[in-house]
């Protein structure tokens, strides 16, 4: 036992202890620097790990924007099949011709314009309804006229009125002036479309009977 103290006393104290320094140096410096130490995997783990976070962060932000804008798209959905259903409810499926050329010619008369004649004109199908135009050619006062306007406009369907030629028909010195001409009387029926099957809330009550359909009207 003296002899291993004896021993351990004459080694260089200083040189030994800077070999180990400098050992455990290199293997701290290996251990933090080998490719394939489990400090560096730990690393590459927890950064992969913060990484990962991130993206699903992402990802909950454009899940949570999409369920927002989605939640927006069906409330946007559900006024426009709203106003889809009052747009029918005003506008017929069905139009009888014939039948709203009486209807005119019969509140042009009760005003006390004069009719020439109304025709029929070619329809113009738009993407969700058709206008049925019908040129109307009539005799009378302005204020006659007014009149008929306002009452047309009062019916129960969508009717438009464009495209005048008014002329004096008489002397424009007369107490009441007599105008002639034509004018365009738009009449509308509603056509269906895939907007109907794609705009329909599910669990809604069924659409009311248009305004008028009984009338033949647009």
């Amino acid at each position: 036992m003296d002899w291993i103290k004896d021993n351990i006393s004459k080694l260089p104290l200083i040189p030994v202890l800077i070999i180990f320094c400098t050992w455990c140096g290199y293997d701290f410096y290996e251990f933090k620097t080998d490719p394939g130490s489990a400090f560096l995997a730990k690393i590459a783990e927890a950064k992969t790990i913060k990484e990962t976070n991130v993206k699903l962060q992402d990802k909950i932000l454009i899940v949570n924007e999409f369920l927002k804008n989605l939640e927006a798209t069906r409330v946007e959905l559900r006024n426009a099949a709203t106003k889809l259903e009052s747009f029918k409810a005003s506008v017929s499926e069905t139009l009888d011709v014939a039948e709203f050329a009486r209807l005119t010619t019969t509140e042009a008369r009760r005003v006390g314009i004069s009719v020439v004649s109304i025709r029929p004109m070619e329809p113009t199908k738009k993407e969700y309804y058709v206008e049925q135009p019908f040129e109307f050619a009539f005799r009378g006062a302005f204020v006659q006229l007014v009149v008929l306007l306002d009452r047309l406009a009062n019916l129960q369907k969508v009717v438009r009125v464009d495209n005048f030629e008014i002329s004096p028909a008489g002397s424009s010195s007369a107490r009441i002036v007599e105008l002639q001409g034509t004018m365009q009387i738009k009449a509308y029926r509603y056509q269906g479309s895939k907007a109907d099957e794609l705009g329909k809330i599910p669990g809604s009550a069924p659409s009311p009977t248009p305004a008028g359909q009984n009338m033949g009207g647009a």
